[in-house]
């Protein structure tokens, strides 16, 4: 039993290490970004993404990950579904979901 336990926490702390982690930015930071056109403003990305998925917004953030932009978004789908979305934020394309 203590094999297996330890043997799951060994695989979750891989799982977490191999994640890159994404640094929360401050509003200055994020609109200093846009003002100097290195990120596309979010009414920008959001525009596309609401032609493909309908729904409320419930979250956007944007973050810095890997050094490049990123905005994680939070929509709920008219079928009560939370899709998750990550955007790249220079380019406005998605980049995972």
């Amino acid at each position: 039993m203590r094999r297996r336990l330890l043997l799951a926490l060994i695989c979750a702390f891989l799982a977490l290490g191999a994640a890159t982690p994404a640094l929360a930015v401050s509003q200055d930071e994020a609109r200093q970004a846009v003002r100097s056109g290195e990120v596309l403003p979010l009414s920008r990305i959001l525009g596309p993404i609401r032609q493909n998925y309908p729904g409320k917004l419930l979250d956007a953030d944007l973050d810095r990950r890997g050094g490049r932009w990123v905005y994680r978004i939070k929509i709920l789908e008219p079928n009560g579904r939370v899709r998750g979305l990550t955007v790249d934020g220079r380019t406005g394309q998605i980049i995972g979901r």
